[in-house]
């Protein structure tokens, strides 16, 4: 593979998922800046070292024109001022709905998706039988029923088993294998016929997955693994895979390439007996990566970081895969696991109704309920010490088996489940992943309603490295006080009409020369981040920003007014901990002055009761700026600009408070406040373009007469 690395930013959708995350990692280990979106928050790639910023759309599938616009919006405002490549990289299904509209991004952004010409030649699922006609490629026979008298009429005539799965779907959700009339019904009546469920031939042998990149219809890499395991093991998910030999493949994905003109990436579905003279036979073609591409960067073929320089026209060849590589799925090798014990348990059958729910559950997408049931499962069986041990040598044999959250550098990203809580809270339920419901068209309704505003974004100042801890705490109760925050850094610096509101974040001594103080020896100041907060104390008091300081921030805040610090607290007689653990632990009180902004929004008129991780502390105060609380021994815990709408600096750290009301006060305000003002800019603008438009009618109409004249 070329070893060049392009400087250049990449945007991702579906942040959520662990497709983004193995994507992310391989284009910023090669020095591309990766940011994602989704449409909701707290997603994996929202902690994730490798990912710069994430931001928040609307759902492609109920709102397609809104996410598009979103999407429009975060391209513009993203886009790099110095000319560096810049691709909009697609993971999941919203891919058609982007190539469809690919004329809106580019040429800004180059999208990394076929045309959508060529994917409407294999999506929905159906029209892949049409084109293996005209292509000469082998596919099972498929059958797609359009009622449920049709589906009558068929069953007694199909080759059992055969397999049933909707025309939309992904992760083996939906999918079952059926032997008996019945159960067709029974299955297909539950994908139902608004969208009527595909029927196929059950091949013999077993499924193999084929990952290509194609250019304008070519091969340019290619490698193929097959599931180990799967949960369920009737037409589940893979959880543990191995790399084989892809050349028993290959003429058929050329054939296919070449017929729909490719050019991108694609997972092709085989079903082969693994005999030579057998065919190998295409079950279905995805047009998007695919749940195993962490397998396939780790067998050596790193289909990321090859469309990437395909899309940005830089020359690339792919390494051989690594034969016999093995991989597992976070979670599901487990449950995969503990299913094949429960298979080769003959007492197994006392257990049969918990471990049918089990799996009803893991198919629905509920994890935690299904690892309950398994549990219930193998503790009704009646040999349960032959089933642990041979649990525990399956546990054994995959234990150094890579997976896509085991990256011990990137140690935060499993925080990512909390999407879900996200998308409780942004969009009143669950998110399809773990809801599975088959995919029906309806037609849209006309929304009347005003479109929603968007969350307020908030900039939050930290050093380029460490604080990690704070900043996503931070992050966190941005969110939950209904804001989305994005990081600020000497290195990222943003523009100031990007972001509503502001938290100058903690870390670091405040460089003492900043207000006549002396620095300590040996002391690693940040001079690099002081510029920058004094830049956006600056900007934020052109643009009318809410501002909240915290810890350093305060003093910065304090400083950059004219204010001085206290160096050293030693002289201030305290019972804080020396230990900083234990400090954030330690609950110090203060005194509030009641008629302040701090008391009037944390509700807290007199005391409070904060963490005291601080060694320095306010000591003269800067110009306009007033004390709002106080600790007994009279270090200042708290400052404010009363003249302001919101300029509110406090000592402690209230991300770490967040349990408690006042705190979550705190930040609501400073979210409420950013988004009135993000309105008020936004009807600024639309006044500014009115009267921009009125004086190019007025010239016109000067223009008009003077050419009658």
């Amino acid at each position: 593979m070329s070893t060049s690395k392009p400087a250049g930013r990449v945007i991702l959708t579906y942040a959520r998922s662990l497709m983004a995350l193995v994507i992310a990692r391989s284009l910023a280990e090669r020095g591309v800046e990766v940011i994602a979106c989704d449409d909701v928050g707290l997603t994996v790639c929202s902690f994730s070292r490798h990912v710069q910023e994430t931001f928040t759309v609307a759902p492609w599938d109920r709102e397609p024109e809104k996410f598009l616009e979103d999407l429009e919006a975060a391209v513009l405002e993203y886009a790099p001022t110095d000319g560096a490549p810049y691709v909009l990289m697609p993971v999941f299904r919203e891919i058609d709905l982007i190539a469809r509209n690919r004329s809106r991004f580019e040429p800004t952004i180059k999208v990394a998706a076929p045309a959508i010409r060529s994917i409407e030649r294999v999506t929905p699922k159906h029209r892949l039988a049409e084109l293996a006609r005209e292509a000469g490629l082998d596919v099972p026979e498929t059958w797609r029923p359009h009622s449920l008298e049709a589906l009558r009429e068929l069953a007694p005539k199909l080759p059992y088993p055969v397999i049933v799965k909707p025309v939309d779907g992904a992760g083996g959700r939906g999918v079952s294998c059926v032997k008996t009339p019945a159960e067709l019904e029974t299955d297909a009546l539950a994908l139902g016929f608004d969208a009527p469920p595909l029927i196929q031939e059950c091949i013999d042998g077993e499924d193999y997955c084929v990952c290509v990149l194609a250019k304008d219809g070519e091969l340019a890499a290619i490698m193929a693994y097959r599931n180990l395991s799967t949960f369920p093991r009737e037409a589940g998910a893979g959880a543990v895979r191995e790399t084989v030999d892809e050349e028993p493949f290959r003429a058929e994905a050329e054939k296919l390439v070449a017929a729909t003109k490719w050019n991108g990436v694609a997972q092709l579905d085989f079903r082969w007996s693994g005999k030579p003279g057998d065919a190998p036979n295409l079950i279905e073609v995805n047009a998007r990566f695919w749940a195993g591409i962490f397998h396939s960067v780790e067998s050596g073929v790193d289909f990321p970081w090859l469309l990437y320089l395909q899309t940005i026209g830089a020359e690339a060849e792919a390494d051989e895969p690594e034969i016999g590589a093995t991989t597992k799925t976070s979670g599901a090798w487990l449950l995969a696991a503990i299913e094949d014990v429960a298979a080769s348990d003959p007492h197994f059958n006392a257990a049969s109704e918990a471990w049918h729910e089990a799996k009803a559950r893991i198919k629905s997408g509920d994890l935690l309920a299904a690892i309950e049931k398994a549990g219930k499962a193998v503790g009704k069986s009646l040999n349960v010490g032959e089933a642990l041990s041979t649990l525990r040598h399956e546990v054994r044999a995959l234990k150094d088996a890579p997976s896509e959250l085991s990256s011990s550098n990137d140690p935060l990203v499993g925080l990512g489940a909390l999407f879900v809580l996200s998308s409780l809270v942004r969009h009143g339920k669950l998110p399809p992943e773990v809801t599975y419901k088959p995919e029906q068209p309806t037609k849209p309704e006309p929304d009347m309603t005003p479109p929603a505003r968007k969350r307020p974004i908030i900039g939050i100042t930290k050093p380029e490295d460490g604080d990690t801890l704070a900043y996503l705490a931070m992050k966190l109760a941005v969110w939950l006080a209904g804001g989305d925050a994005v990081k600020l850094t000497a290195r990222a610096p943003r523009d100031p009409r990007s972001v509503d509101g502001l938290i100058f974040g903690g870390g670091a001594d405040v460089y003492p020369k900043r207000y006549l103080g002396q620095p300590k020896p040996g002391y690693r100041y940040d001079l690099a981040r002081g510029d920058m907060e004094a830049s956006w104390a600056l900007a934020a008091r052109r643009h009318n920003l809410p501002v909240l300081g915290v810890c350093r921030g305060a003093q910065m805040l304090n400083v950059l007014a004219g204010g001085t610090l206290h160096a050293d607290l030693s002289g201030f007689k305290t019972e804080r901990p020396s230990n900083l653990i234990w400090r954030f632990f330690h609950r110090l009180p203060i005194r509030v002055r009641p008629s302040s902004k701090l008391a009037k929004i944390t509700r807290c008129p007199a005391r409070m009761r904060v963490n005291a991780i601080h060694l320095q502390a306010i000591r003269r105060l800067g110009a306009g700026l007033t004390v709002s609380a106080r600790e007994p021994n009279g270090v200042v815990q708290a400052i404010e600009d009363a003249s302001l709408p919101f300029w509110i600096g406090v000592q402690f750290h209230p991300e770490f408070l967040i349990y408690r009301a006042p705190f979550r006060r705190l930040f609501r305000a400073l979210v409420k406040t950013a988004h009135a003002r993000a309105e008020e800019r936004r009807a600024e603008q639309r006044l500014r373009q009115e009267a921009a438009l009125a004086d190019d009618s007025e010239n016109a109409e000067e223009l008009s007469k003077a050419a009658v004249r």
